[in-house]
């Protein structure tokens, strides 16, 4: 087994021991889709809405990973043909605009005793359990944008964070300090970064509060968070 095949299997196996969304989970997680998006024979597209069929099949990645069943001749690309089989639907879905327009639920629609609607043919939910189904989209949606911000923090594909620091101190820069605020479980405190960073407490907090923090919040934005409406 090759260098690859060993961090690859070392993560996934990260990933199953721990319990899904958890901390540890989202960190095993986000290192292994760093190491996915570099594997070689991954689909790729030129559609401009590539990294949103990307992203969808991150997402189901992250929920069915523990499926996954190596097979020769490398974990690396059984790997890659397993995301791809995903990833090409997903690219073909943005060549078919049509197969994702919304359906009217009250448009009529023939059936054998005559006409009706999708509405009237749904299920009889209660109002508790639209409710329900709702808040578990929603919750879907959150984890998946949470393990986005996470990759994207330890990646910073534009320097955005790395070159956002105070003064002559680059070694306070935001991608330093999310990693140690975000990604590390228990955070670490300002006052413990103050005495190993020899930086003013006032300095650090300022700056998280000042330049890193929007710069998450507005990368979190893009991901598709909603931020809530003030009164």
């Amino acid at each position: 087994m090759d260098d690859l095949d060993g961090r690859l299997s070392a993560l996934i196996a990260e990933v199953r021991q721990h319990p899904a969304n958890s901390r540890k989970w989202r960190s095993a997680m986000h290192k292994l889709l760093w190491e996915i998006q570099q594997l070689p024979g991954l689909k790729k597209s030129a559609h401009q809405n590539y990294p949103e069929a990307l992203n969808r099949t991150f997402e189901w990645v992250s929920r069915e990973i523990a499926k996954f069943e190596p097979r020769p001749p490398s974990v690396s690309k059984s790997l890659v043909n397993w995301i791809n089989g995903t990833l090409r639907r997903r690219i073909q879905d943005l060549y078919s605009p049509d197969k994702n327009a919304p359906i009217s639920l009250d448009a009529p629609i023939a059936v054998d005793a005559g006409e009706t609607t999708r509405l009237e043919q749904l299920p009889d939910f209660t109002l508790s359990g639209l409710e329900g189904m709702i808040e578990s989209a929603q919750k879907e949606t959150i984890q998946r944008i949470g393990l986005q911000l996470e990759l994207y923090i330890e990646q910073d594909p534009e320097g955005k964070l790395k070159n956002s620091y105070p003064g002559s101190k680059p070694e306070c820069n935001c991608q330093f300090l999310s990693k140690r605020r975000v990604l590390k479980d228990p955070p670490d405190k300002f006052k413990d970064l103050e005495k190993e960073l020899n930086v003013k407490y006032t300095t650090l907090h300022s700056h998280w509060k000042r330049n890193c923090e929007p710069l998450l919040q507005k990368k979190a934005l893009t991901l598709g968070y909603k931020q809530e409406s003030q009164p």
